[in-house]
């Protein structure tokens, strides 16, 4: 009856946050006052190196139903072009000061001209003193590809599975383009005998799963061994991709056990960094650690974000507008959205609920106020949905209180489709295109 009731409260809850969330990110992240960058706005470089070079690649042989990333079909002579004008960018940005720790590299499908990207990862690490590389791939780049000439050039792989269920994999359209489950499995123990760190993304939330499935497929995971896992929950969004990922999504109410079957898949030989990531707890320490979708990032590429300072960073997202725009000596970024205070601060608030510990002094050291006075409503919404855990001045997450970061870090997802969605509008620079592709 207590688990029932539990529940009940708990899925009360997050449909509120859900709603208030939605309308959050409509305010927050709509682009009606995103400005066009100037040239003397771009020259201004942080003292300090920012955290995160972002690259996009936004090519792909065939477009997933649920994936809301910039991308188009697979165009040979267009990516080399673009491949190109990448690398400009990127030498331009190095030029004009800027400074990174480290590289991560997405898409799209970041290995679909594996010369290219090796191309592009040299020339980073001939200009930069950057201290890991970390690349997404598709699992069947290791089937394909010739993985092992990046061996010392990538020093953590994320590869998107999402699920080794054979029923999934058809129903988003994966085993055509992946094959099967055992066969993707396959791949990835190709890519952890040569990659250092491995990364699975794995997802939940589909409409034909159930704790057991779920467990049963982060089971065939765990067989694999690899570095690290992340559980992401099936994001909707609030715009257009809404209808396709929709289509495929369970009920709300089901996430709540499906997220309790992760904890307890993983909890023997996998450490919960964050609520959606998990680190072995075996075999040596893990070096190449999650990148924190809360740290700074300088985005390069068609489609790309950066969010430094108080201001996202947008780059063009029509790829031959964005090849123009370089070829012409200009920066790959041409918008700029400013950021709210308020919002800094509940992004803030939700690594926090991740990281499981909401430090009053951190807090005041952040925000110039302590955890109360900065978030009033929003710490009154966590101790009524028995999120929260005093111990002293601070907080600790309980188990509800970590699905609700989950949930938070969800809607933060769909805030970041919700801006690709208008980025997508945005009108273009003055400069001559090329013809549309």
């Amino acid at each position: 009856m207590k688990t029932f009731f539990t529940s009940s409260k708990l899925n009360i809850a997050t449909s509120s946050l859900d709603w208030v969330m939605g309308q959050t990110i409509r305010h927050s992240l709509n682009l009606q006052d995103a400005v066009a960058l100037d040239e003397l706005q771009q020259l201004i470089v942080p003292d300090k190196p920012i955290e995160t070079l972002y690259i996009h690649i936004p090519f792909c042989h065939t477009l997933c139903r649920y994936c809301s990333f910039h991308k188009i079909k697979f165009n040979e002579p267009v990516a080399r072009e673009y491949f190109k004008a990448l690398r400009q960018e990127i030498r331009q940005v190095l030029a004009k000061g800027f400074r990174f720790n480290r590289v991560y590299i997405g898409g799209g499908t970041t290995t679909i001209l594996e010369v290219e990207l090796i191309k592009t990862i040299e020339l980073i690490k001939s200009l930069t003193s950057v201290r890991e590389v970390t690349c997404e791939s598709d699992p069947i780049y290791f089937k394909n590809g010739q993985p092992h000439l990046l061996n010392g050039l990538v020093d953590r792989m994320s590869i998107g599975i999402q699920s080794f269920d054979d029923k999934i994999l058809k129903a988003v359209g994966r085993f055509e383009k992946f094959g099967s489950g055992l066969q993707q499995a396959e791949y990835v123990s190709r890519a952890i005998e040569i990659i250092p760190t491995v990364n699975l993304d794995m997802m939940y939330g589909f409409t034909m799963q159930t704790p057991q499935t779920v467990a049963n497929d982060l089971a065939q995971t765990i067989r694999l061994r690899p570095d690290q896992i992340t559980t992401y929950p099936l994001t909707i969004g609030i715009g257009k991709n809404r209808k396709k990922a929709g289509c495929l999504a369970g009920e709300p109410e089901a996430l709540w056990p499906q997220f309790l079957a992760v904890k307890q898949a993983l909890a023997e030989h996998y450490i919960m960094e964050f609520p959606w990531t998990f680190s072995r707890n075996f075999g040596q320490p893990v070096e190449h650690k999650y990148v924190l979708d809360g740290e700074d990032c300088f985005g390069v590429g068609s489609g790309a974000f950066g969010r430094f300072g108080e201001q996202f960073r947008i780059s063009s997202f029509n790829i031959p507008d964005y090849i123009n725009r370089i070829k012409a000596g200009h920066s790959g970024t041409c918008y700029t959205k400013p950021l709210k205070t308020k919002a800094l601060s509940q992004h803030y608030l939700m690594m926090m609920m991740g990281c499981g510990l909401l430090d009053n002094r951190q807090c005041k050291a952040y925000t110039g106020k302590s955890l109360w006075h900065a978030f009033p409503l929003e710490m009154s919404f966590l101790i009524s949905t028995g999120a929260l855990n005093k111990q002293g001045e601070n907080y600790i997450t309980t188990v509800e209180g970590q699905f609700i970061a989950l949930k938070m870090f969800s809607g933060f997802l769909s805030g970041m489709d919700f801006l690709r969605e208008q980025a997508c509008g945005l009108p273009l620079s003055a400069i001559e295109t090329m013809p549309n592709i």
